[in-house]
């Protein structure tokens, strides 16, 4: 389109070919099911620090809201920092400073923002479930408008809704404090943003702004940027107005690093991840094939026929097939990628276009009669209900934010019934500390037996009793085995919250 053209003058983009209406009762009657979700969500949510992930946003998110970048270590007394390991004061989700009494969020920082922001308006207590479900639903809604810009009708652009809500891996994710749905979330804001910013200019910054969000909460989000640019097309001033509403989120996200790292363009990640290697290719694609097919359900399978559909609408077809690539392939050598079902959590920025594309492609192959009946409606959408069920129960899906409450429960337990003064060996529930209590606590992962024997000697000096706080398998594995390699002495447990086990050392084992 010439860059002058006139907004009234602009076309829509081409759509595939269908129905464009449905009854009545059929674009109604999901309306309470989403209402339904929602207060599943609330009921489910956890939205507590926990362990790396969401103590870091929620650690970070503290700091934003005090104005500061950096917070201080808790350090034992009468021993020199700088004579420690490194990581011996610093919890998950942070890394040490050069000063030594220091230490930095590792965390991007968007997802903090958004719950700094929240916490001025519900408080600190509700500000992460309420982002959460907020966010949880929001997806829902983007889905279903991506679904009719592409094409479909409001029976099928549901039907892409239902598909989205009932994916195991979407509702564990809407359920923690972690980013990856409200990096879903703002991606597909800012694609759909760009996609209809060819009707309605004003909605090209708009899609700048949540660009730049969906990069401040995701780095790797700058992938969308692919499929932005062809939903912006070749307009001078489109692409003006998408610059200017990126640039607020590009200054903060440079003066942020530059303050925190001492680089524009690094992050707490580093400026490489080694965890990227060809090898993992192979078995990330076995991920793909074993694992996508459950969490999108078989139907998504029929993304594969995208290309199918470019002759009747190249625009639409080119935009959905890049974005449903571009995450996908770039996660392909990423070491984590193949290690968990949980782990297809990075391809989320993905599944509005994987999922729009293979109800494209369905509705193409049902064909025009589907408009005329809407019987198949009911049991295509309870198909889809029990298969989501089925698979997030098995995967105990639904229990992972009420499994994260363990995290508070365990500081409030520890709060009661320690002395104020204890020193806490942690590893997992470091973070959580750092958020929930004053305690001083030591990373008995980062230290030798050794570091950690003059470290109990300080304590007994200083007249501090030692605890430990550790997940059965930081005791039991092998691979960990806290108190045979890293904590000697003989330790006595004395509580116990749910799973966690607090322990006291009672007699230090003789130095070395």
């Amino acid at each position: 389109m010439p860059a002058d053209a006139s907004p009234a003058t602009v076309r829509p983009a081409p759509a595939l070919p269908g129905p464009r209406r449905a009854p009545p009762w059929v674009r109604l009657l999901p309306l309470p099911g989403f209402l339904l979700y929602g207060m599943v969500l609330a009921f489910l949510v956890g939205g507590y620090a926990g362990g790396s992930d969401s103590s870091g946003y929620l650690n970070n998110a503290r700091l934003l809201a005090a104005g500061r970048y950096t917070a201080a270590q808790r350090l034992v007394p009468g021993l020199a920092p700088e004579s420690l390991p490194p990581y011996t004061h610093v919890p998950l989700g942070f890394i040490p400073n050069p000063d030594h009494v220091t230490m930095t969020p590792t965390y991007p920082v968007g997802l903090s923002l958004l719950f700094a922001g929240a916490a001025l308006l519900v408080g600190w207590s509700l500000a992460p479930p309420f982002v959460l479900v907020a966010h949880a639903l929001a997806g829902l809604t983007l889905v279903y408008h991506v679904g009719r810009r592409a094409g479909l009708d409001a029976t099928w652009a549901w039907l892409g809704t239902l598909l989205l809500a009932c994916s195991p891996v979407y509702l564990m994710m809407s359920l923690q404090a972690m980013s990856d749905v409200p990096a879903m979330v703002w991606v597909t804001a800012a694609v759909l943003a760009a996609w209809r910013s060819r009707e309605r200019t004003w909605l090209a910054p708009v899609a700048g702004v949540a660009f730049s969000l969906a990069v401040l909460i995701r780095p790797t989000d700058l992938l969308a940027f692919a499929p932005v640019a062809l939903a912006l097309g070749g307009s001078r001033r489109r692409w003006t107005l998408f610059v200017l509403g990126c640039l607020p989120g590009a200054f903060f996200q440079g003066a942020f690093n530059f303050a925190t790292y001492g680089r524009i363009l690094i992050t707490g990640y580093g400026y490489v991840n080694p965890e990227f290697r060809w090898a993992h290719v192979l078995p990330a694609l076995e991920a793909y094939v074993r694992w996508l097919p459950v969490l999108l359900t078989p139907l998504g399978l029929l993304a594969l026929g995208l290309p199918w559909l470019g002759r009747d609408a190249p625009r639409p077809t080119a935009l959905l097939t890049t974005w449903a690539l571009v995450f996908p392939i770039f996660y392909l050598p990423y070491s984590h990628t193949h290690d968990d079902w949980g782990n297809l959590r990075f391809l989320l920025p993905a599944f509005p276009a994987l999922l729009v594309g293979a109800l494209l492609v369905a509705r193409r192959w049902a064909g025009r009669w589907t408009a005329a009946r809407s019987w198949w409606l009911a049991p295509a959408a309870l198909a889809i209900l029990l298969h989501g069920a089925a698979w997030s129960r098995h995967l105990h899906a639904y229990t992972v934010g009420r499994g994260e409450k363990v995290y508070p429960l365990t500081s409030a337990w520890m709060q009661a019934h320690l002395p104020p003064d204890s020193v806490i060996a942690a590893m997992q529930v470091s973070g959580s500390l750092l958020y929930y209590t004053r305690f001083t606590f030591i990373r008995w992962d980062m230290m030798s037996a050794a570091d950690f024997q003059r470290i109990a000697a300080a304590s007994a000096a200083a007249g501090r009793p030692v605890y430990a706080v550790l997940f059965p398998y930081e005791v039991e594995d092998p691979a960990w085995d806290a108190f045979g390699r890293h904590l000697p002495g003989h330790w006595t447990q004395v509580g116990a919250v749910r799973q966690v086990r607090i322990w006291r050392l009672d007699t230090p084992a003789a130095a070395p």
